[in-house]
């Protein structure tokens, strides 16, 4: 059974979806992290930033990175950085993201890839109620490619990411998880690929982003009766929320330990 969930009430009246700063955000994705004790369940929030590229903070060691930042941010895409690993992202209206925080325990040996299915989980049962079959597997030219992104139709839906932290000395082997999605729910793919690969080839790097290899959720469903702008996000994080709440967080980490015994 989830805890309270931490995104109820956004602070522009839209329920459970966010406006946040996108320092903000990641200030609330680490005290989730920092917060969490090992107690079964899991907290979550869904939340929106301003239009941005965000990378991982190995890329400030890159040649030539703060240049490329002050003309990335000339061209009116301000760069950010995570804690996370992986390549440059696009935020803002037209993204959606999920961040969600459990435990696990030193039985469950499979933790990457068992982290990941619950994390995706709700995304997965919001496809198959529409009897949409979604994979995880990584598609070339996508923004931030992983084995682990949410894929339809050979393009992808969602890209994720993880962070986890020891419980300390007294829960030998148990891990609280920080797991963050970023969903499409209407972003503008070409602007956005245009935005990436140009931040990397100011850096020297030819990062070969493909609008064509991504799927926003309008393009599989378009609510009827919310309005063009914004409610394709705002539907879709509502339905996100109820499946968070819906998750079997405690099923799926048995699941995780008895398909690994032999």
């Amino acid at each position: 059974m989830a805890k309270e969930n931490l995104a109820q009430g956004g602070p522009d009246g839209r329920g459970v979806l966010l406006h946040l700063a996108y320092g903000e955000a990641l200030a609330r994705e680490r005290a989730m992290l920092a917060s969490a004790d090992g107690s079964p369940g899991l907290t979550w929030n869904l939340w929106q930033t301003e239009p941005c590229i965000v990378v991982p903070r190995s890329h400030v060691n890159r040649s030539g990175f703060e240049a490329a930042v002050a003309t990335s941010a000339a061209r009116g895409w301000p760069v950010h950085t995570r804690d996370t690993g992986g390549g440059a992202v696009v935020q803002g209206d037209g993204v959606v993201n999920l961040s969600m925080v459990f435990s696990i325990g030193a039985a469950l040996r499979d933790r990457i890839g068992t982290s990941y299915r619950i994390l995706c989980e709700p995304v997965m049962t919001m496809l198959r109620h529409r009897g949409i079959h979604g994979t995880y597997r990584a598609i070339p030219g996508t923004m931030c490619d992983g084995i682990y992104n949410i894929v339809v139709g050979n393009r992808k839906l969602a890209g994720t990411a993880q962070r986890w932290r020891s419980l300390g000395r007294e829960r030998p082997g148990e891990h609280a998880v920080l797991a963050h999605l970023a969903m499409f729910a209407s972003l503008d793919h070409v602007a956005a690929a245009e935005a990436i690969n140009a931040l990397y080839a100011d850096m020297g790097v030819e990062a070969g982003i493909e609008a064509s290899s991504h799927i926003n959720w309008a393009e599989i469903d378009t609510p009827a009766g919310w309005p063009a702008v914004g409610g394709v996000a705002v539907a879709m994080a509502q339905e996100l929320d109820n499946a968070c709440r819906a998750l079997r967080l405690g099923e799926m980490l048995e699941q995780g330990i008895r398909s690994q015994k032999v």
